[in-house]
Formats: structure tokens, sequence, C-alpha cells
């Protein structure tokens, strides 16, 4: 696992960034798949999820997961949430990229294999949010959807707010076409976007991490108030999964956070 040193220090939540380390999936999978929708055995990714809430200290159905399709839609998890069915609760979940909650105890998190996961917290409020964040959620605006959704909703106020990433693919590895720099262009304003898209040769990449924090600074978090996690999923294949240099069947990391 992995960790935010400012979370740790100013939050008092628990939070992680999985690795590959630690679990008991094989070849593609190996070792510590948790996500449940790239084709791995259930099983095997359930015996995963088991060794990490055992050590989070909760009951596997109080790891919340949805099931992403990069879109910017939040679900929010409170009691309600609990009286569902199993099959009410996988409904819910489906086609979500953002959970929110205020109970303690119970983990929301998203999975990721190059895409930026984000963890929202505001101590003060006793509100959590978990974020997956692709090009296409950070284009529609996912991550200053969620931190609105926190003030919004539940009270917070942007200086009690922290933001961080954790491992993503990196800009020099995500090659993209220029029809999706041109794109983003459209929602970043040239100044950002110089630091977001650079080109090599007659290629063009794309640093969605840089994209997000700009989007951090733009909605009011500080910059003593947010984090990057500086690991690469697709170049450091012996700490994490990564979709593009692996392809789509393969493990995926997960990124969550709870409120004690």
């Amino acid at each position: 696992m992995e960790y935010s040193s400012l979370l740790s220090k100013k939050c008092g939540v628990t939070h992680f960034f999985s690795t590959i380390e630690g679990g008991v999936g094989t070849g593609t999978y190996a070792t510590f798949s948790l996500g449940a929708y790239c084709g791995d055995d259930p099983q095997t990714v359930a015996a995963n999820r088991k060794i990490l809430c055992d050590g989070l200290g909760i009951a596997p159905d109080h790891l919340i997961v949805p099931h992403e399709v990069h879109s910017n839609d939040i679900c929010y998890i409170d009691e309600s949430y609990f009286e569902k069915t199993e099959e009410g609760r996988l409904a819910y979940l489906d086609a979500c990229d953002a959970l929110v909650t205020t109970l303690p105890g119970v983990c929301v998190a998203v999975t990721t294999a190059d895409c930026v996961p984000v963890l929202l917290c505001d101590a003060d409020q006793r509100v959590v949010m978990a974020v997956h964040a692709g090009w296409k959620g950070v284009f529609n605006g996912i991550v200053p959807k969620s931190i609105k959704e926190m003030v919004s909703n539940y009270g917070s106020s942007l200086s009690s707010i922290y933001a961080v990433t954790g491992p993503c693919i990196s800009g020099p590895f995500y090659e993209v076409s220029q029809d999706l720099v041109d794109k983003f262009a459209t929602v970043f304003p040239e100044n950002e976007m110089k630091a977001i898209a650079h080109k090599s040769g007659s290629s063009v990449y794309l640093d969605l991490r840089k994209a997000v924090e700009f989007q951090f600074k733009n909605a009011g978090i500080a910059p003593e108030k947010h984090e990057i996690h500086p690991g690469c999923t697709y170049s450091q294949p012996d700490r994490y999964f990564s979709a593009r240099r692996q392809g789509f069947y393969s493990g995926r990391l997960l990124t969550g956070i709870m409120l004690k």
C-alpha cells in the first residue's frame, strides 16, 4: 500500500493506494488485482478484497466500489444504501464514477489502471469522496463537480477540503490523438494547455494529472491542501497495473478513503 502524507497528517482518515503486491492473482492479474469488471476470476477478486478489508478492519460489504464508466455521476453512500438488497446495491453502483459518504467505518473506493484516482476529505464536516477521473471524467469536470458537491450538499468550506491524486499514467507515456488535445483546449485555457499537452515528433501526449491539478486550483483548493502522487502506472510495472501497457484484461488498482 501507498499513502498520502497530506491526508495522513491533516485529515485523520484511513486511506490507501493499492499496488500490485500482496494478493493471490496470477498472470496479468498478479497478484493484488481488486477490479471486478476487467475479466479476472470473481473468486480471486473477492479473496483479494477480503485481504484488503481484513487490513482495514471492516467487513467486505463496507468496501464500496462502483462500476465506473467514465461518467461524471456521483453515488451517495448513506444508511439507505445498506438497506438495499445485494442486487439493489450493485444496480445503484452501476455506471457511477464518484462515491461520497459521511458514514464512519465505510470505505469508498475507485478502481484504476491508468486513469487518475482522486480522494477528497473534509475533516471538519466529516465527509469523504473517492473519484475516478479518466480523460472523459476530466473533460466533463467530475473533479470540480465533486468538490462543489461537498460544498453545496455537505456544508464544506473550500478552505477545509483536502484533495489528492493516486498513481496514474504520466504525461510522457499517455499518447493521444490531436483531436483529443483539441477537445481539451475547449475547456482548459491556452496557458494551462501548454502544461497539459506536449508533442514529441509526430506524437502528442496528454498529462491528466496536471489537468486534475489545475482543476483543484481552479475549484479553490489551496496549493498547500492538494497533493499530486508521483507514481506512473505505465512506466513502473513492478509497482502498478496499467491497462495501456497490459491491455484491458489485466489487474486494477484500488484507491480508497474511510472516516474513522
